[in-house]
């Protein structure tokens, strides 16, 4: 009698596992729809936005596309103004260096003719005046 009792027990306590098991399987199943409806709901809310950003990225990049050209510009006339300056320091700075020393020789020659000879400059009397 005590195998009897031990399989009627058996049977209620796999009848109970049975109800368990249904309730989660129940219970998963509403949980799945709802992450189906979310993922739907997500879906729809999504795809005009990533649209949008789409077309927003398509627009920053034409304007970095224009930036880019207007740097790229201004970079050609900087260089072109360096190179225009540096001719122009380059024409002007040696003939103006020459007519300041022809004149000045020519200044020193004039005190000489005329008798007051000035005295002579050496880099040495440059340095002293400079240092007082």
């Amino acid at each position: 009698m005590s195998g009897e009792w031990a399989a009627i027990v058996g049977a209620q306590v796999c009848i109970a596992a049975l109800v368990v098991l249904v309730v989660m399987i129940v219970r998963l199943d509403r949980a799945v729809a709802d992450v189906r409806a979310a993922n739907d709901e997500f879906r729809a809310e999504a795809e005009p936005l990533l649209a949008e950003l789409r077309e927003a990225v398509r627009a920053a990049d034409y304007e970095l596309d224009r930036i880019d050209a207007i740097v790229s510009g201004a970079e050609r006339v900087t260089g072109r103004v360096d190179a225009a300056s540096d001719l122009a320091y380059r024409t002007f700075t040696s003939p103006v260096v020459k007519a300041l020393a022809v004149g000045t020789g020519t200044k020193r020659a004039v005190q000489r003719l005329k008798g007051g000879e000035p005295p002579p400059r050496t880099r040495a009397a440059k340095k002293g005046r400079k240092a007082s």
